[in-house]
């Protein structure tokens, strides 16, 4: 048998697209993002986002 090495996470290369615009800005607090931790409302049921991604009907 052969062993087997840890994988390492994917770096691309330095001279691809880095996403560093899609980061959050570090100087902003947690509380502006707050917003994207509530459910979606589509039709009669609510959309949790991840990691929980659970729907729910919408409380009448």
């Amino acid at each position: 048998m052969s062993k087997t090495t840890p994988q390492k996470p994917y770096t691309p290369p330095s001279n691809c697209y880095q996403g560093t615009e899609l980061k959050p800005h570090p100087g902003l607090p947690a509380s502006r993002f707050y917003a994207f931790t509530l459910p979606s409302r589509v039709g009669g049921h609510l959309y949790y986002p991840a990691p929980a991604r659970r729907i729910e009907p919408f409380p009448s």
